[in-house]
C-alpha cells in the first residue's frame, strides 16, 4: 500500500466510527480523545503491517536468489 491508500483507508474508517455513534454531534472532550487515540492505533498498526509485509517480501525475493543462484544450498 501506498501512504496515500494507508491514509485513504484510515480515513474512511474513521469517519465510520465516528459517524456510527448515536449522537456525535455532542461528543464530550474525553470522547474526542478516545477516537483520537483510537484512531492513532489503527493508523499504527496499519503502517507497522505495511511495514513487516515489506521487509517480508524483499528477504523472500533475496532468499529466492540465493537459492536459484546456488542450488546446493536448496538440497537440490
Amino acid at each position: 500500500m501506498t501512504p496515500e491508500e494507508i491514509i485513504t483507508e484510515l480515513n474512511s474508517h474513521n469517519r465510520e466510527v465516528l459517524y456510527g455513534m448515536d449522537d456525535f454531534h455532542h461528543l464530550t472532550h474525553e470522547q474526542v480523545l478516545q477516537l483520537m487515540d483510537a484512531a492513532a492505533m489503527r493508523g499504527f498498526r496499519l503502517g507497522s503491517n505495511v511495514a513487516v509485509s515489506m521487509v517480508q517480501g524483499t528477504l523472500l525475493v533475496q532468499l529466492s536468489r540465493m537459492v536459484s543462484a546456488r542450488p546446493d544450498i536448496a538440497g537440490v
